[in-house]
């Protein structure tokens, strides 16, 4: 054992040390076999780390509480079991999948900073007698210094490599967001300010605009950056599984609690939490979570211990709050916790001047990730993705560029490759212009420009009775647009 933790203690890579514990384990005990599974808290269930000798089971999960292994992990008790036909515990499906046979099972729990986290199980020993009961002690004193040293290298790589992986995700979609645009970058100034403090963040705006991009880059540009960040959507879950979700429970708080469970609140201690969604929480969990914010303190689900964390929360919505606080829908006194630093990402139809790298990198992505040569895209083609209005902003976007990146057949990406209301939109505004015939005979070049442009507009709005988001949809306009034209010309 000495020499086993002189060697625990030099290693770095997980897979390494696993092998060392492993094959340690196998001489401690002249066994056929031994394994180390962990839990896994999210899903209730146990999953084989690393095995050695006999059958391979590194695929193989367990709900938590099955088979003699599982039994050990969650009720933190070892197990001796010289022969499993006599066990009623024994989970004889693994050896029915595996081929492997089980005779005997010496199992003990694995703890982490007082928690249970695992198990550690040997099988089939050739020594005479069986597994005796020092041979119990031995392997949770081997656990013991063992586990440490396993949580300090899976941590450490964990954090190496998550942090790699998260900043490549974070500036692959933050660049959906950035762009040159003046509300764009005003809403990307507030959120790197805001980042270096602990300060409440609200993210507004409508749906597919990239609340939860901005939500991410927050994160990884603040002080918190190797702690957690964990993600829940408030309205992916029932009201009573979004609570369970959020603050964890405790074993029996419920029908199906077969074990206690930490919250997405208590994963995140350190970290960032992020809310999407927010404007939809239940009456009851505004009050849980104005608790958070105000006191830092929460309790399980059918628990009475008070947990204290450290959590930075980022909030997103695409309702309006305050409409929702008239109504009585949302709690003020959340509201005000809520909106400390409010950032509001503009819809892409009010930032056209960003749509042509925004495209170019899409377009550029989706090739990439199938593998062909890049596409061109032809003028038609930019000019009808230009025009149209983006009712899903960034989102559909993406799912539009990627279905056109899937159908075109050549090198250049063509209007037929769009969606129906593209390509209608793409031949629309030359088909009413070519019909234009002028009244008279006009002074000067400005005056028939001026005049054209205003019977277009009018009769978009015509065609859709007046209403000037659909009218600007028509034309191939923003919104905004629309608006400062028709004032120009004397429309409004």
């Amino acid at each position: 054992m000495i020499e086993t933790t002189q060697r625990l203690l030099t290693l770095t890579e997980p897979e390494d040390l696993l092998q060392t514990i492993l094959e340690s384990t196998l001489r401690l005990f002249a066994a056929q076999a031994c394994s180390i599974a962990l839990v896994d808290e999210n899903a209730q269930q146990l999953s084989f780390a690393f095995t050695l000798g006999g059958a391979k089971l590194e695929e193989v999960h367990l709900p938590l509480g099955q088979g003699i292994i599982g039994w050990v992990a969650a009720h933190g008790e070892g197990v001796i079991c010289n022969d499993v036909a006599t066990e009623p515990r024994f989970f004889g499906q693994i050896d029915r999948q595996t081929g492997f046979r089980t005779k005997m099972v010496l199992c003990a729990p694995l703890r982490h900073e007082g928690r249970l986290v695992g198990a550690i199980e040997v099988l089939n020993t050739a020594a005479v007698g069986g597994f005796q009961p020092t041979d119990l002690e031995l392997l949770a004193a081997f656990g013991g210094l063992a586990t440490p040293a396993l949580y300090r290298t899976k941590a450490a790589t964990a954090i190496q490599k998550a942090k790699v992986a998260f900043a490549e995700v974070v500036h692959e979609r933050y660049r959906l967001v950035g762009g040159s645009s003046p509300a764009m970058q005003e809403a990307l100034h507030v959120a790197r300010s805001a980042a270096v403090a602990n300060s409440t963040v609200l993210l507004l705006g409508e749906s597919g605009t990239g609340k939860e991009v901005i939500a991410r880059a927050i994160h990884q540009w603040s002080p918190r950056v190797e702690q957690p960040s964990v993600a829940v959507n408030c309205v992916a879950l029932t009201p009573e599984l979004l609570e369970s979700e959020l603050f964890g429970h405790e074993k029996g708080a419920f029908t199906g609690a077969i074990a206690q469970k930490r919250g997405k609140f208590e994963l995140a201690d350190g970290g960032t939490i992020f809310l999407d969604e927010i404007g939809d929480l239940a009456p009851n969990l505004q009050a849980k979570l104005l608790r958070v914010l105000q006191e830092k303190e929460f309790q399980r689900v059918g628990g009475v211990k008070d947990f204290r964390v450290d959590v930075r929360v980022i909030a997103a919505t695409n309702r309006n709050l305050r409409q929702a606080m008239q109504q009585g829908q949302f709690r003020e006194d959340l509201y005000y916790r809520l909106n400390v630093v409010p950032i509001t990402l503009p819809p892409l139809r009010e930032r056209s001047e960003d749509l042509p790298a925004l495209i170019e990198h899409c377009t550029a992505r989706y090739c990439d990730e199938m593998k062909r040569p890049r596409l061109m895209i032809d003028t038609a083609a930019m000019a009808a993705l230009q025009q149209y209005a983006w009712p899903g902003n960034v989102r559909e976007l993406q799912n539009i560029i990627e279905r056109a990146t899937v159908l075109s057949q050549g090198p250049v990406l063509s209007v037929a490759d769009l969606p129906g209301e593209l390509r209608q939109q793409s031949v629309s505004p030359l088909a009413t212009l070519e019909s234009y015939q002028p009244t008279r005979q006009f002074a000067s070049l400005a005056e028939a420009i001026e005049t054209v442009k205003r019977e277009q507009i009018q009769l978009a709005l015509d065609e859709n009775g007046g209403n000037q988001t659909k009218a600007a949809r028509r034309l191939g306009l923003p919104r905004p647009n629309l608006s400062r034209l028709m004032k120009q010309l004397g429309l409004r």
